[in-house]
């Protein structure tokens, strides 16, 4: 290919995921990569509200080092994986006040557990994920983020130990989620 246009670069990043970043870069990398491979030379068009994104400028400048830098910077700041633990429960039912009442339970749990152990925890939720109904399915997640596994265990192992908190309301907890859609 000597030509290849990305349109709206920039979308990934309104993701509210902290891989949004990531992602980006990877997608203009692998696309950018595309072009040229022959003998012919290669161009590369990129449309962005976003030009000075760090993501977006260090892929165009194809510098995986200083994006993963600046990356590893801003995770470490806002104690995000790989520097903090990360957990997910997601909590479906088809009766949107049955699972809203479930999630705001399973919230007061979680707090009621961080609190009498003195956990380092921070507690997000319950707030809808950005696919917040699959089917019939109405979804609200809770996310967690610890220092290390060992706080996220004694917390997980904490609540297995509580009551349930509704029969009908599924329950899925993800440790270390590749993604919070």
């Amino acid at each position: 290919m000597t030509l290849v246009g990305i349109i709206s670069a920039d979308t990934c990043l309104y993701l509210p995921d902290f891989r949004a970043n990531e992602r980006t870069f990877q997608l203009i990398s692998q696309v950018a990569g595309r072009a040229g491979r022959s003998a012919k030379s290669g161009a590369v068009l990129i449309q962005t509200f976003l030009p000075d994104q760090p993501a977006i400028r260090f892929a165009l400048d194809n510098d995986f080092d200083r994006f993963a830098a600046e990356e590893c910077t801003h995770r470490k700041n806002c104690n995000l994986p790989p520097f903090w633990r990360l957990a997910a429960i997601v909590m479906r039912d088809n009766d949107f006040d049955r699972l809203d009442a479930a999630s705001k339970n399973m919230r007061k749990t979680i707090d009621h557990v961080i609190g009498s152990r003195r956990l380092n925890a921070i507690v997000r939720g319950p707030i809808p994920p950005v696919i917040s109904r699959i089917q019939r399915s109405h979804r609200l997640q809770i996310i967690i983020r610890t220092p290390d596994a060992a706080v996220m265990h004694r917390l997980f192992e904490a609540l297995r130990a509580e009551r349930p908190v509704r029969p009908a309301v599924k329950v899925a907890i993800d440790i270390d989620p590749v993604n919070l859609l």
